[in-house]
């Protein structure tokens, strides 16, 4: 019951940013708007989102019920500490979605599901949304198999779900932060920016900054850039 209100909770939570965030692109837009994209990554976002919320109770949730059972995972070998293990449980799985999007650009069977989220030729709060059916369910495995290792309380995966859902749309909005405060910000979150830059088209920014929300890792593990080589969003060029 606690994970479907926290998941209902999220979902609201995010349909709430995502209505601010379009208020904050009207009025201080990165990019020129290019709304006639808009139906086709919602319609899109609609159907991966659904695939997500029923897979999510075999797959992560899933994951995480019958680890606390069997008592397997790092985190079922340390009693008590809930709140803690909640909070640690989503800071691991950031860092664990950071690996999985760099393994999305390394691996060309993995390529070609993540491939339809960089095709889009503008980026906003839409292409937040914008993701193969593929690369949903091949997330949801990757994120059960850490769920498992970590053995995450259930109660932290909805909320790290929300967590990854407001990431998504806050990095991929059309907003332009000012210089200083996006500076600052970056060094721990992933500013739309920031984020910018990895959908470049150019191959070379495409390969940098990975991160969904923490922005450490990128600059933890070399991955970060500052600035893009050009303007143009869209598929990497290689």
């Amino acid at each position: 019951m606690i994970g479907v209100l926290s998941a209902n909770t999220g979902l609201n939570l995010a349909v709430g940013v995502a209505m601010v965030l379009i208020i904050a692109e009207i009025a201080s837009p990165a990019r020129p708007v290019q709304r006639n994209r808009w139906p086709f990554n919602i319609g899109l976002g609609a159907l991966t989102l659904l695939i997500g919320r029923v897979a999510s109770v075999v797959g992560p949730l899933g994951a995480a019920i019958w680890a606390q059972k069997a008592g397997v995972g790092l985190f079922n070998f340390a009693p008590g500490f809930d709140t803690g293990k909640v909070v640690l449980t989503v800071i691991a799985m950031d860092l664990a979605v950071y690996w999985q999007h760099r393994a999305f650009h390394r691996f060309n069977w993995m390529w070609r599901w993540h491939k339809l989220h960089h095709a889009d030729t503008a980026m906003d709060i839409s292409t937040g949304v914008r993701f193969h059916p593929g690369e949903i369910l091949i997330s949801l495995g990757w994120k059960s198999a850490a769920v498992t290792i970590l053995g995450a309380p259930p109660e932290a995966v909805p909320i790290f779900e929300a967590w990854l859902m407001l990431g998504s749309l806050i990095e991929h909005s059309n907003l332009r932060l000012p210089q200083k405060l996006d500076r600052i910000a970056r060094k721990i979150w992933v500013t739309p920016a920031m984020h910018a830059v990895h959908h470049s088209a150019h191959d070379s920014d495409a390969q940098h900054n990975f991160g969904f929300a923490i922005g450490l890792w990128d600059h933890a593990f070399r991955t970060y850039r500052a600035d893009s080589s050009g303007p143009t969003i869209g598929l990497p060029r290689p």
